[in-house]
């Protein structure tokens, strides 16, 4: 499995997480990783990169579309955007590290 699965998946079962534009924008400063799908659209894309960078969080392009993005999270419906709370330093480093690659 992913390093980004588990990490989502983790979170989820904690529910320490954040899900759509609007949550996650609003708990930008108290995340830790925010993950976007590839069908984000260009306008709420910049807004969460924006307030993601000057709360210093990483954004982390999740490699899928919304709806592979909310079966990942465990939801019946599409999530373009996750906030996530619970995760530790090491992996977020290991989630950025594999988007590097």
């Amino acid at each position: 499995m992913k390093t980004i699965e588990k990490v989502i998946k983790d979170a989820v079962a904690a529910s320490k997480y954040k899900s759509g534009v609007k949550e996650v924008l609003q708990s930008a400063k108290s995340s830790k990783l925010v993950i976007v799908s590839k069908s984000l659209d260009a306008g709420d894309r910049a807004k969460l990169d924006e307030q993601a960078k000057s709360a210093g969080v990483a954004v982390y392009e999740f490699d899928g579309n919304s709806v592979q993005l909310g079966k990942l999270c465990n939801k019946p419906f599409r999530i373009t955007a996750i906030a996530i709370k619970g995760a530790t330093d090491a992996e977020v480093k290991a989630v950025m590290a594999e988007q590097a690659k």
